[in-house]
C-alpha cells in the first residue's frame, strides 16, 4: 500500500536542487518541475471525488425532500419547511466555503482537506438516522435543519480545496483541463444521485405488500446513506498525495519539503541536505552566505553589494516574502490592505464574487429538481388545487412510486444529459478557450435562452418538448460556461496565501445568491395553483428577470475580471478588434503562470514582483 501511494503522483525528477541554495531560484526550478509533467489524474482523482460527493449529496438531497415530506408531513401543501431546510443547507455551505477557505489558507489544504471529508460523511450518516424518537419525543424537523446546516459546511469546504488543490498541483499547460475535470466530477455526482434514486424506487415498488409510509421513510434514508461510499473513498485517497507544494513554498516556507516530499513521492532518497542556513532563524542584521550574490539598492544611491554575513543599512531596500495568514495579524492586515485595495485587486475579487451570485440567483431559481416543476415542463402535471411538492397527479390510482419514478427519470432528461454534455465539452477544448471570454459569452447566451423560454411561456402558455428541449440547452450552456468557470477562475487568479480564501469567498457569494433566489421562491409555486395559464405567465416573467441578472453578470465579467491567459500578439497587427476578440476566444492564447497571476492586476509593476535579482529568505511566521 505504502509502494503505492509513494507512486500515484509521479514526476520525473530530471534535475536534483540541492546544490541551489538560494531560496528564489530553488522555487523557479519547482515550479518549472511541475510544468514539466503530464496531466495529473490522480490529483484530479483526489479532489474529484469529494466534488462528486458534494453533487450527490446535493442532488440527492433534491430527491429526498419530497419523500421527508411525504412521509413526515404529508398533506401539508405551504412548502415552506423544504425551503428551510434547503436553506439551512445553503447557509452552512456558505459558512464552510468561507471558514475552511481561511483555514485552508493558515493551516493546510491536505489537513483540512481530510476535516472536511469526515465532517461530510457524519453529517450525511446524521441526516439518514434523523428520527421523530419514541412517541414524538424529537423533533425530526429540527434534526433535519441541524444535520443539514453540517452538511452544507462539509460541501462547502470542498468548494475551495478541491479547486486550490488542482490548480496548485497542475503543470500551467493542464491547468485549465484539470480543473474542467474536477468540475464534471458534480454533474456525475449528480447523474450517480438520480440513478440512485431511480434503482431504489424501482426495488421499493416492488414490495407491493410494504406499508408505503415506511417503504417511503427508508427509500430516502437509502438514497441519502449511499453517498457515503464515494465519503470513505474520498477519504482513503486523500493519503495519496501530500500537500501542495505551493502551499509548502509559499506558506509552511519549507523550500526542502515542497521538492514534492521527494521521499514519499519518488520512492528516493534525497542525497543531502542542503541550505540549512535557511532553516535557521533570522537574527535581523546579516545575510546567509548564500545571499552573497544580492544586490542591495540604497534609496538615493546606486547599486551596492552586500558581502558575505554584511550588515544591512537602514535604508536599503530589499525583497521578502509576503505575509501569510500564519504571520502576525497587524503584518496580514497591512498586506491585505495593499494588495486588495492599494493594487486594486479588490476588483478582481468583487467580479468573481458578484459574477458567481448573480449565476446561481438564475441557476438555482429555474427549480429543476422540484417535482412539480419537472411534470409541468413534461406537461403531465395534473393538479386542480394547491397540494403537497410530492404530488403531481390528483388521479388516484396515480401512486406515490410512479410519480417518484416519473420524476427521477425526467431529472435525468433534462438535468443530467446537458450538464454531462456540457462538462465533457469543457474538459475538450478547455485549454483551446479563454476562460474569461467564455464566461462573458455564456452569460449573454444563458440571458438570451431566458427572455426565449420567458416570451414563449407568457405568450404562449405551453410546455413540453420545446421547453424540454431548451432546457437541456440552458443545462449545457451552464455547465460549459458560467457555471464552470466561475469555480475555475478564483482558483488561478489570487496569490498562494489569499488563493483558498478568495475562492471561498467567491463561492459564497454565489451561495447567498441562492439563499435569495430561495426566499423568493416562497411567493411563488409553481405548477400548484388552479390556473395553469397565470402559473406560467408568471413564471415566464421570472425567467425574463434572470435573463437580466446574466447580462449584469456579462457586464461584470467583462470590466472586473482579468484574463488568466495571454494573447499571442504575432499577426495580431492590423487586425480588427473583433477579430482579434475572436481569435483570443477560441485557439490563440497561452496559459499565465499561477505565479505570475497572483501579481494581481498591476503585474511586474506589483511591488509583490521580483524585478531586482534574487529575494531573501521570509522571516519565520513566529517573528512577526
Amino acid at each position: 500500500m505504502g509502494r503505492m501511494m509513494h507512486r500515484l503522483y509521479k514526476t520525473d525528477r530530471a534535475r536534483d536542487f540541492d546544490h541551489e541554495t538560494d531560496r528564489y531560484v530553488r522555487m523557479q526550478q519547482i515550479y518549472e518541475t511541475i510544468d514539466r509533467q503530464k496531466y495529473q489524474w490522480v490529483v484530479v482523482l483526489v479532489a474529484g471525488v469529494g466534488f462528486f460527493l458534494d453533487g450527490y449529496t446535493l442532488f440527492a438531497s433534491n430527491i429526498a425532500l419530497p419523500m421527508i415530506q411525504y412521509v413526515y408531513w404529508h398533506n401539508e401543501t405551504n412548502s415552506s419547511r423544504l425551503t428551510f431546510i434547503n436553506i439551512a443547507t445553503l447557509a452552512g455551505t456558505v459558512v464552510g466555503q468561507v471558514a475552511f477557505g481561511f483555514l485552508a489558507d493558515k493551516r493546510g489544504r491536505k489537513r483540512m482537506y481530510g476535516v472536511e471529508l469526515v465532517l461530510l460523511i457524519v453529517a450525511t450518516l446524521g441526516v439518514t438516522m434523523a428520527s421523530t424518537g419514541a412517541n414524538n419525543s424529537m423533533s425530526i424537523y429540527a434534526w433535519l435543519i441541524w444535520w443539514r446546516i453540517v452538511t452544507g459546511i462539509a460541501v462547502g469546504a470542498d468548494y475551495p480545496l478541491s479547486a486550490v488543490i488542482t490548480s496548485e498541483f497542475a503543470p500551467t499547460k493542464h491547468r485549465a483541463r484539470m480543473l474542467a475535470s474536477v468540475f464534471f466530477m458534480q454533474p456525475l455526482g449528480q447523474l450517480s444521485g438520480n440513478i440512485v434514486a431511480l434503482i431504489v424506487v424501482a426495488a421499493t415498488r416492488n414490495r407491493v405488500n410494504a406499508d408505503t409510509v415506511r417503504a417511503v421513510d427508508i427509500m430516502w434514508r437509502w438514497v441519502i446513506g449511499i453517498g457515503v461510499i464515494p465519503g470513505v473513498v474520498a477519504s482513503l485517497f486523500r493519503f495519496a498525495i501530500p500537500e501542495t507544494p505551493r502551499y509548502l513554498l509559499d506558506i509552511d516556507n519549507d523550500p526542502i519539503k515542497a521538492e514534492f516530499d521527494a521521499t514519499t513521492l519518488f520512492g528516493e532518497q534525497q542525497q543531502a541536505e542542503f541550505g540549512s542556513e535557511f532553516d535557521a532563524p533570522w537574527d535581523g542584521t546579516t545575510l546567509p552566505k548564500s545571499a552573497a550574490s544580492f544586490t542591495s539598492y540604497a534609496s538615493g544611491a546606486g547599486s551596492a553589494s552586500i558581502d558575505d554575513g554584511a550588515s544591512i543599512a537602514p535604508n536599503t531596500e530589499y525583497t521578502l516574502h509576503p505575509p501569510t495568514f500564519q504571520s502576525h495579524w497587524r503584518v496580514v492586515w497591512n498586506d491585505v490592505v495593499y494588495y486588495f485595495w492599494k493594487e486594486g485587486n479588490w476588483r478582481t475579487l468583487l467580479g468573481t464574487s458578484i459574477a458567481w451570485m448573480l449565476l446561481d440567483f438564475g441557476f438555482y431559481g429555474i427549480q429543476l429538481s422540484n417535482p412539480q416543476f419537472l411534470a409541468k415542463t413534461w406537461g403531465t402535471l395534473d393538479l386542480h388545487a394547491p397540494a403537497p411538492s410530492w404530488k403531481t397527479d390528483d388521479n388516484s390510482d396515480e401512486s406515490i412510486y410512479t410519480m417518484f419514478l416519473h420524476t427521477s427519470v425526467e431529472a435525468m432528461a433534462i438535468l443530467n444529459a446537458g450538464s454531462v454534455l456540457g462538462g465533457l465539452l469543457l474538459i475538450a477544448f478547455a485549454p483551446k478557450l479563454n476562460r474569461v471570454h467564455l464566461q462573458k459569452y455564456g452569460f449573454l447566451a444563458l440571458a438570451s435562452l431566458f427572455i426565449a423560454m420567458g416570451v414563449m411561456f407568457i405568450t404562449v402558455h405551453k410546455e413540453g418538448p420545446v421547453a424540454i428541449v431548451l432546457y437541456i440547452i440552458g443545462q449545457m450552456l451552464f455547465n460549459f460556461g458560467p457555471n464552470a468557470t466561475t469555480y475555475m477562475l478564483p482558483a488561478e487568479l489570487f496569490p498562494t496565501r489569499y488563493r483558498a480564501t478568495c475562492h471561498g469567498i467567491s463561492a459564497a457569494s454565489g451561495k447567498i445568491g441562492s439563499i435569495l433566489v430561495e426566499i423568493f421562491t416562497v411567493y411563488y409555486n409553481i405548477g400548484s395553483t388552479s390556473t395553469k395559464v397565470s402559473s406560467t405567465q408568471r413564471y415566464g416573467w421570472i425567467l425574463v428577470v434572470f435573463s437580466a441578472a446574466m447580462i449584469i453578470g456579462s457586464v461584470v465579467t467583462h470590466f472586473l475580471i482579468p484574463s488568466v491567459q495571454q494573447h499571442n500578439r504575432r499577426g495580431s497587427h492590423g487586425v480588427g478588434r473583433f477579430k482579434r476578440e475572436c481569435s483570443s476566444f477560441w485557439f490563440d492564447e497561452k496559459e499565465k503562470t499561477l505565479e505570475s497571476l497572483a501579481l494581481g492586476r498591476l503585474g511586474e509593476s506589483s511591488r509583490y514582483a521580483v524585478r531586482r535579482t534574487r529575494s531573501i529568505h521570509r522571516l519565520p511566521a513566529r517573528r512577526f
